[in-house]
């Protein structure tokens, strides 16, 4: 969700600074920086409710509690003072191509417990402040939905991880770079609305900041008439001399102050002896919340309600220098002696050297801007040869077993199949139907030997084969939207994918399809080999059924096979993965089966959270998981399998290729034109039907 975690800026700003401006090296209204004994309270965590006012603000994630008196602004906005370093309406885009912003959902993105990055987006507080050279913001967290579902704070704030990046950030001297988000809440109208400015995109990069402050303080009053100590931080540009994009053209130079010319003296406080600053124009208050006149303030009738931040507190400017800022836009990628081009790294976005607006990598094949100037940045990954590939599975394998975890409700057999060694697992149903059938699908895997992996002709061959087929563009590998498809947060996902065959539209829409009459030969061999694996496998479940007349629920796992029509092609870059997930669309077949190739990965499969396993499994839920190397065929057999269990696979390698086939049953589709093309494409042509695959032959006794 949006910016969950921190919120943006105030409307204690601009006008305020003009009327208050002061001379050079002027304290304004400056308290004496002795201790002193406070007398009148206003601690009070519940204040008297003050009368609502009707708001069109959507929290949607957002971690700021909507005060007693908000209310969103209708004012036409100016047009900023300049441009920002880089923008996009994508905020999946922004993670992708920047290293100081990365949090695709949270508000503050760090590292090493450190912050880097932080988006101001969504509501604002009354206290909340927006300037040229200084932010103040709340830090976030710590909320709780109410009785009408708005997020409001029910307790006073511990300390929490977004408390501690930021003061690690403040203590290293280390810089935060700002994002200022564009939620949008009515024509002209956005939710954080000290943005006086038009911004040009959804995100836009503010400038590099430094952490000065970090304090607690009592909130506004909520809606509920309750209030609580929240943590506060504020922030100050690191470039004091660069003029500020953000600000309305023709303000440049409001709200900007030189290093000295303002300073907010601490006052020691005479019941914990530690120092405060006066940040408030009402008065000086203790801001150390486990001191006993923690935010008590001297004078008489103070309505917290109305503090507002003194003008020292805001016009103070600090020498701080961390060294040299980071880029805003990182250099383009090259692939350098060593490697293939599929590392981690080549699948990050880029900023669009013409347009500056950041890209993520959508297409196998590189780079091209989201942002529509028609800059290519093509860089076609290498192919990895099996020495590579075999490299990998041995620095995996070292030491490890295959078979990482069953559970033990889960029934295993092995079996002999010439060319493949093969384990099937029974899956046990949930415990409601578990007195109907103890067993409701199988999960068998077929692992070739080396004999099978590198002949002639063998997995080996496939490999390269495939490789070949996507370098040359015969299978066109994408990544697709996987949720909030054309949205401002549409995030893809980490594999590529091309689908061959019948449309396989249920889950994540493959923008790439192919009759198999067009398809390359690498595919219809992997079609042909998946058939026969899985053909396979569900015959040496069913004989092992019988043999050990074990209990099954035959609706979901009927004693036959049909063909496949459908085959979807992943392509995995180093760390890739699929998230969990099931195959349990009513349009699909009992039987799934999938062929890996290339580097070596980790296949998990987990209950479901409703599956009603309770206390039978880990907290984790996972039931079985296993490695799968170079050449390893999967089959799931079983419809009810999806509806209890969903899987996983973490790539570990360089380059891994996952071919997956099912049947997509025709009937179920209403459209008759996409029916009658499913039957189409999903056919097999009459020449591979001649040469399909039948298994290995005996093999020879040494190789």
């Amino acid at each position: 969700m949006d910016s969950a975690g921190l919120r943006s800026a105030s409307k204690q700003a601009s006008d305020d600074a003009q009327k208050r401006k002061a001379p050079d090296n002027q304290d304004i209204g400056d308290a004496s920086p002795k201790r002193r004994k406070t007398k009148s309270s206003s601690s009070l965590t519940r204040a008297k409710p003050k009368k609502t006012v009707k708001s069109s603000v959507v929290a949607d994630g957002d971690n700021t509690p909507e005060s007693a008196g908000a209310t969103l602004s209708t004012r036409t906005l100016a047009l900023p003072a300049g441009t920002p370093p880089l923008s996009s309406n994508f905020r999946g885009a922004l993670c992708d191509a920047v290293s100081y912003y990365k949090s695709h959902q949270g508000g503050i993105y760090s590292t090493g417990l450190v912050a880097n990055g932080m988006l101001l987006n969504g509501k604002t507080t009354q206290r909340d402040v927006l300037q040229s050279q200084v932010i103040i913001t709340t830090v976030g967290g710590g909320l709780a939905e109410d009785e009408n579902g708005k997020r409001i704070r029910k307790q006073n704030q511990d300390v929490c991880t977004n408390y501690t990046v930021l003061n690690n950030a403040m203590l290293n001297k280390h810089p935060v770079a700002i994002v200022i988000g564009k939620k949008s809440v009515g024509k002209g109208q956005y939710a954080n609305d000290l943005v006086d400015v038009q911004l040009p995109n959804h995100y836009n990069v503010v400038d590099f900041f430094y952490v000065t402050e970090i304090w607690t303080e009592l909130q506004p009053t909520q809606r509920d008439g309750t209030r609580f100590a929240h943590y506060v931080v504020r922030l100050q540009k690191a470039d004091l001399d660069s003029v500020s994009w953000w600000v309305p053209r023709g303000n440049e130079r409001i709200d900007t102050y030189a290093v000295g010319q303002f300073h907010c003296r601490p006052v020691t406080c005479q019941s914990c002896n530690q120092p405060s600053k006066e940040i408030f124009e009402q008065g000086w208050c203790c801001l150390k919340n486990t001191c006993s006149e923690f935010f008590r303030f001297s004078g008489p009738n103070i309505d917290i309600d109305k503090l507002r931040y003194h003008q020292n507190f805001l016009n103070e400017r600090e020498a701080l220098s961390g060294g040299a800022l980071p880029k805003f836009i990182p250099e383009l990628p090259v692939i350098s002696p060593g490697e293939y081009g599929s590392e981690t790294a080549f699948k990050a976005g880029i900023v669009c050297p013409t347009c500056k607006w950041p890209s993520r990598r959508i297409f196998w094949w590189g780079w091209i801007c989201e942002g529509g100037c028609g800059f290519k940045r093509p860089m076609l990954p290498l192919d990895v040869p099996l020495s590579k590939i075999r490299t990998e599975a041995a620095n995996l394998m070292e030491k490890k077993a295959r078979i990482v975890y069953v559970h033990s409700l889960i029934h295993r057999a092995q079996h002999t199949v010439n060319g493949y060694e093969v384990i099937s697992f029974y899956l046990p149903n949930n415990p409601q139907n578990r007195h109907e059938a103890e067993f409701i699908g199988s999960v068998t895997v077929l692992r070739p030997t080396q004999y099978t992996i590198k002949r002639k002709g063998g997995m080996d061959d496939l490999f390269l084969d495939l490789q070949q087929a996507v370098r040359v563009g015969d299978v066109e590998l994408r990544r697709n939207p996987a949720f909030c498809r054309g949205s401002h947060m549409e995030e893809l996902t980490s594999h590529f994918s091309c689908n061959m065959g019948a449309d396989y539209k249920f889950g994540v829409v493959v923008e790439t399809s192919r009759s198999f009459t067009n398809a390359p030969a690498p595919v219809l061999e992997a079609l042909s080999r998946l058939t026969w694996g899985a053909s396979t496998g569900v015959k040496l479940t069913g004989d092992h059924v019988s043999e050990k007349r074990l209990s099954i629920d035959s609706e979901s796992m009927p004693n036959k096979f049909t063909d496949f029509n459908e085959q979807l092609i992943l392509g995995y870059f180093e760390g890739s993965h699929i998230g969990y997930h099931d195959d349990g669309e009513k349009e699909l077949g009992p039987t799934v089966a999938t062929l890996s190739l290339g580097s070596p990965s980790v296949m998990h499969f987990r209950a479901k959270s409703k599956a009603g396993f309770g206390d039978a499994v880990n907290k984790n839920r996972v039931m079985l998981s296993f490695h799968l190397e170079h050449g390893d065929m999967v089959v799931m057999h079983g419809t009810k399998i999806h509806k209890t269990y969903e899987h996983s696979v973490i790539a570990g390698g360089v380059r891994r290729y996952a071919l997956t086939c099912r049947y997509i049953r025709p009937e179920t589709i209403p459209d008759a034109a996409r029916r009658e093309k499913a039957l189409v494409n999903g056919a097999v042509p009459p020449e591979w039907q001649g040469r399909a695959y039948k298994g290995e032959a005996t093999e020879p006794q040494k190789y």
